[in-house]
């Protein structure tokens, strides 16, 4: 019954996927949106490689970071490899990339496979952190943008306008109340966390092992290190985005600041559980039509073109990493035979 649901559930996240692709595909000039990206500069789209590469290289050493505390020490380059053929895989499947690093990592590494998923689970919550700070610096730097973003919601808009005409004080009181309501349920939430992951638990359990790879984030030996590398992963892609953006002419005009709410979009998409950048796809679309006022057809091809270009260097360089990762595996395999 369980693995009815499972390929159910895949079965449809694979059918949406494709809808959403013949849905955007028959919206498309593809004649115009052929052109343009037949046209895209060759030294744009190298430049925006590099960046990308060097946040995939940090995602790696950070993981590394994290698994040392709970006595797992990974070779850097094969983390590095192992993070890049996880996204291959995340191109033909939505999250199991995650899985398949974890898995690369510990045949490789001697670890537990609960405990590395437990610290892949912790980078994504920190990933979600930086995602924030990044959303606040947009917010300052794009204000006039992401306010009408959050104005295409009718029921947002209504908010906001009824808060606008409220008197001051009552604006203050809202406001005070709402910070109480997060502040307590921070100090609720990191309590329960904590005493979940104090708890004892059989040291053979998956419980156990998933907890000490969750952990770590508080064990760490360089914190000041390890979100350094943190932000410095989100403005590779930030940079990346910035280049590629400046790669066809419809949006070579776009600033650092128009690409960070580009790629605000795009982290929307990723967050959708779709394979083959569906999400990203549609939300990158959406945000610069609706938002930045591209034309729907530029704007479309802006999203063909980034998806294509994302998912060209996944696979180009998740199958190189895969395949490295393999010769060393094969030359370690010996040299211990």
């Amino acid at each position: 019954m369980q693995s009815t649901k499972k390929l159910a559930s895949k079965a449809f996240i694979i059918l949406l996927s494709v809808a959403m692709f013949i849905w955007i595909g028959l919206k498309t000039d593809w004649q115009t949106t052929g052109n343009a990206i037949k046209n895209a500069s060759p030294l744009w789209i190298g430049l925006a490689v590099i960046p990308m590469l060097l946040a995939h290289w940090l995602r790696g050493a950070r993981w590394n970071m994290l698994t040392e505390p709970a006595g797992y020490t990974l070779n850097k380059r094969r983390s590095f490899y192992a993070v890049m053929s996880g996204y291959l895989v995340n191109v033909a499947t939505s999250r199991g990339g995650e899985i398949a690093r974890c898995a690369l990592a510990a045949k490789s590494e001697k670890a537990p496979v609960e405990t590395l998923v437990g610290t892949v689970l912790t980078e994504r919550l920190i990933d979600l952190v930086v995602l924030a700070l990044m959303a606040m610096l947009c917010l300052v730097l794009q204000f006039d943008e992401m306010v009408r973003f959050l104005f295409l919601f009718q029921p947002l808009k209504t908010l906001a306008n009824s808060y606008y005409q409220m008197p001051l004080g009552l604006k203050i009181l809202i406001i005070a109340i709402l910070a109480a309501v997060l502040l307590f349920a921070f100090i609720f939430l990191k309590k329960k966390i904590v005493s979940w992951i104090n708890k004892p638990q059989d040291n053979q359990g998956f419980i156990s092992k998933f907890a000490n790879g969750f952990k770590t984030v508080f064990q760490l030996e360089s914190p000041i290190k390890f979100w350094l590398y943190s932000i410095l992963i989100w403005c590779g892609y930030w940079l990346s985005g910035y280049f590629s953006m400046k790669a066809l002419e419809i949006t070579a005009d776009g600033t650092l600041a128009n690409a960070l709410g580009f790629m605000m979009f795009s982290a929307l998409g990723v967050i959708i559980p779709l394979p083959a950048g569906a999400g990203v796809w549609a939300t990158m679309a959406f945000g610069l039509h609706f938002v930045y006022g591209y034309s729907e057809n530029d704007a479309q091809t802006f999203g063909i073109f980034s998806v294509a270009y994302s998912n060209t260097l996944m696979i180009v360089f998740g199958a190189l990493a895969y395949l490295l990762y393999f010769l060393e595996m094969r030359k370690l395999s010996k040299l211990n035979s």
